[in-house]
Parts: structure tokens; C-alpha cells; sequence
């Protein structure tokens, strides 16, 4: 008779790169608000060596190439722009002004992190997938007289003589960030088709740190300024609305054609109608991020973590008609991989029991476990309310038991990393016996003839159980 053997081992697994446990929160949506006047950009011709004149605008034969970048960072070199002493004043970049706190302050190490590292390497992995029809012009930057455009300190000649050599121009800067947004950052000029070419970026030092977690939360806000917000979508005719979707009064999906594809093949889901943009996080986060419960451990979701670069985020900007994918460069993503319409068509849990087991949990415990993306341990975030949730966020027997709020997940309960257990850079005297580092994951196999299961985590006793 076959015995099932759990074992909850004392070690991580070094298998591959990490990122920190703290979550980044994105704020496109708040800083759409804000941009102020949207502008066209002038592409003036570029002299050819014989003296004649190239075709400005995009190149005119019908090739894409990989998008270029080139950024600009004259407000990390101006000292009034940045903090550089506790109780200075400084530029917060969205108009108003902040007294710095230590953690502000803009070290040459922060400094260096941002242009060696962050910024480079996010950039990499946009031109690794994304095409375009390369730009020959010289674009003239305009001059922002309002908004969150104008904050940013950009060379006189970019608005005589004009910038060229790229695709996508970014101006950068580093002033103070509010709670765990690590930087922010929006298209300030499109091309006369709608193309984004001129944005900018700010990073808040007091979360700057050279880790993938920075470089993907970095990669989540070069997207926006790329043209993944709502505003686009709309334009482009991407969205559709769709009624009474698990209880709900109504949902946006972009169901352009490229993406129901990739959605479709990410969930096995032959009849999905769209990809679901999130619709919890008010005027920060909603409608410019795909929606959490369904794609967690995503690029673009509005709490990115992990941040996989996956076929549904390609897909959406190939479908704005500026971009074409380079297929082949995607990155998998476990969550609802394969999941069937039940998980985009139904409660994540219902009764107590979830068919998901490896993406929600149902009870709470002093146990800890992995997170889903591997990277952490934590506890299945759920509490007790007051009152009733509301039906369609009713999980549990007891109507007032659900997920924690705040996590753009519909109040679904899923195992959420605690501060000190991060496997890259966990606290030791709470993970006893394990090994923290740099290329640690929580791993979780299963092996035959004899069926078991290995949670390699930080901080579990060493327990076997027999069962027959």
C-alpha cells in the first residue's frame, strides 16, 4: 500500500534569482491626472551624407526593429532637484514640495544603482520585446508649460536642435516617493499616430535598492510610459465591458484580438473574452493594470511583485498597433496558468474549498508557507470583518471572513510574504536553519513511485508525517 511522506525541510533551494519581499504600488492612473496637456512631437529630416534629406518620422520600408531608448538625468546632477540633506526642501515631481527624511537623501551609491543598473536593465528588457518602426528624425521636445511634464529639467537644445538616435526618450529624476512606490512614470508627447516618445520617470531613493525587484518594478513603469494605461486602450478600441462577471455589476477586459489569443492560451480558455483590467485600488491603480486576482505574479498588475514579462502584456502592446512582440521572449508565469474559465468565471473560493489551491488559501495558520512566486514565506492573509462582505467577495460560511483589503485580489485569501521572511534577504533568527540569499526560492515538488511533497521554505520544523 502507497504512503504518502510529507516532508517540511529546513533549507532554500538555490536555483535562481530573487527579488525583495517588499511590494511595490504602482500609481499610474494618479499620475494621469496630472501629466497635464498631452502634446504631438515635431520630427524635423535628417541631412543624409550626401547632403539630401531622409524621410523623417518612422523609417519607410516596412521593417521593425527593436525599440531604442535614450534617458536623461539632469535633475540627478542638480542638487536643488534631489535630496541631499535631512530637512531639505525638495521637488516631490508632481508639483508640490516635501521635506526630506534621511531616507531621501540621494547617495552616489542610489545614484549609481539608478544608472547602472535599474534604468539599463529595465530598458533591456523592453527592447528585447519590443519592436517598432524605427525613428529617423530628429524630435523636437517641447516646452511643457504645466502639469508633471514641466517639473523635469530638460537641455535647451532638446527644444532648439531636437534629439535623435532613439525611439522612446525618457528624462529622469529622483525625488521623494510616498510609501512603498519605488518610482513612477508617464508619456509626456506622442507621435501624430499616438506612439509615446518623450516620458519621464522618478525614482524615490528611500526604496532604491539594486535588486530585481527594482529593476522589475522599474520595467512595470517604463510599460506605462510606453503606452500601457487606459487612456491608450481606449483610443485604440482595446476595451470592452462585460456584465455580471463573478457577481459583479460590470468589468473592462482589453479584447483586442492578439490578447483574447494570449489570454485564452494563458488560462486554457478557449471562450475568454478579454484579459480583466483591475477595478479595486481607486485613482491610483484601477483600469491601467491587469486585474490582480487573476494574474498576481505579473508585469502589470497593480502590485507587480515578481513581475513576469509575460505573452498577455506583449499581446496588449502589439494590439495598440505602435509595437510588435518578439515572440519567443516571453516569460512563463505559473498563476492561473492552465486554469480553465472556472478562474476568471468564478469565486476563487466557494464554501471554504478553493480549486486553486496553489494560488488561494482557506484557513488561516501559524504555519508558514511559500508565496507563490517562490520568493518568500508568509500566511494565508485573511481576518474577520465586522459586517458582511459584500456577496460577490463572500468566500467563507461566516459572510464576514475574507482576504485582507487592500491587495487587489477581490478579498481572496493567497498566501502573503511577511517583512523578515524574504528568501533573498529573510532575518535569520526567525528562519532558523535555512539559507537566505541572493538566489534562494521556496521550492515545492513531488516525486513517484513514492508520492510526496517537498516545501523547501525558511522557518518550518522538520516534521514527517505517514498516512496510509
Amino acid at each position: 500500500m502507497r504512503h504518502t511522506l510529507l516532508l517540511l525541510v529546513l533549507l532554500l533551494c538555490c536555483v535562481s534569482a530573487s527579488v525583495a519581499v517588499a511590494e511595490h504600488h504602482c500609481i499610474s492612473d494618479e499620475i494621469e491626472k496630472r501629466v497635464g496637456p498631452r502634446t504631438t512631437a515635431v520630427v524635423l529630416e535628417l541631412p543624409t551624407r550626401g547632403g539630401g534629406m531622409v524621410r523623417a518620422m518612422t523609417a519607410s520600408d516596412p521593417e521593425w526593429a527593436p525599440i531604442r531608448f535614450k534617458f536623461f538625468t539632469e535633475d540627478l546632477n542638480d542638487p536643488s532637484k534631489h535630496c541631499t540633506a535631512e530637512g531639505q526642501i525638495c521637488p516631490d515631481f508632481l508639483g508640490g514640495t516635501v521635506e526630506c527624511k534621511r531616507e531621501d537623501i540621494l547617495t552616489e551609491e542610489k545614484k549609481s544603482i539608478m544608472l547602472k543598473s535599474l534604468i539599463p536593465r529595465a530598458l533591456k528588457m523592453h527592447t528585447d520585446r519590443l519592436l517598432v518602426k524605427p525613428l529617423t528624425g530628429r524630435v523636437i521636445v517641447p516646452r511643457y508649460s504645466s502639469g508633471i511634464c514641466a517639473q523635469f529639467k530638460i537641455p535647451s537644445s532638446h527644444h532648439t536642435e531636437g534629439v535623435s538616435g532613439a525611439d522612446m526618450y525618457l528624462y529622469v529624476s529622483a525625488g521623494p516617493t510616498e510609501d512603498s512606490t519605488l518610482a513612477w512614470a508617464y508619456f509626456c508627447t506622442q507621435l501624430p499616430d499616438g506612439r509615446p516618445i518623450i516620458g519621464v520617470v522618478n525614482y524615490g531613493p528611500s526604496s532604491v535598492t539594486d535588486s530585481e525587484h527594482g529593476v522589475r518594478a522599474s520595467l512595470h513603469e517604463v510599460a506605462h510610459a510606453l503606452g500601457f494605461v487606459m487612456e491608450i486602450m481606449e483610443k485604440r478600441n482595446m476595451l470592452k465591458e462585460f456584465e455580471g462577471v463573478r457577481g459583479k455589476a460590470a468589468v473592462v477586459q482589453v479584447s483586442s484580438p492578439k490578447t483574447v489569443e494570449k489570454t485564452r492560451e494563458h488560462f486554457n480558455c478557449v471562450s475568454a473574452t478579454g484579459m480583466e483590467l483591475e477595478d479595486e485600488g481607486g485613482s491610483e491603480t484601477a483600469f491601467s493594470h491587469w486585474k490582480r486576482r487573476n494574474a498576481k505574479d505579473e508585469l502589470m498588475a497593480g502590485i507587480p511583485g515578481i513581475g513576469y514579462y509575460t505573452a498577455l502584456t506583449m499581446a496588449a502592446f502589439e494590439d495598440t498597433g505602435f509595437y510588435r512582440a518578439n515572440w519567443g521572449m516571453e516569460e512563463p508565469m505559473s498563476w492561473g496558468n492552465n486554469s480553465g474559465c472556472a478562474l476568471l468565471r468564478e469565486k476563487c473560493v466557494v464554501n471554504g474549498v478553493t480549486k486553486y489551491p496553489e494560488m488561494f488559501c482557506t484557513a488561516r495558520s501559524s504555519l508558514l508557507f511559500c508565496t507563490s512566486d517562490r520568493l518568500a514565506l508568509g500566511h494565508c492573509a485573511m481576518k474577520f470583518y465586522g459586517a458582511p462582505l459584500p456577496p460577490q467577495f463572500q468566500y467563507f460560511s461566516n459572510p464576514k471572513l475574507g482576504g485582507v483589503p487592500d491587495l487587489l485580489m477581490d478579498f481572496c485569501p493567497y498566501i502573503r510574504p511577511n517583512a523578515n521572511t524574504g528568501c533573498s534577504n529573510g532575518d535569520a533568527t526567525v528562519m532558523r536553519g535555512s539559507r537566505a540569499g541572493p538566489k534562494s526560492k521556496c521550492l515545492k515538488g513531488m516525486d513517484s513511485p513514492i508520492s510526496w511533497v517537498l516545501l523547501v521554505t525558511c522557518a518550518l520544523r522538520c516534521r514527517v508525517k505517514r498516512a496510509r
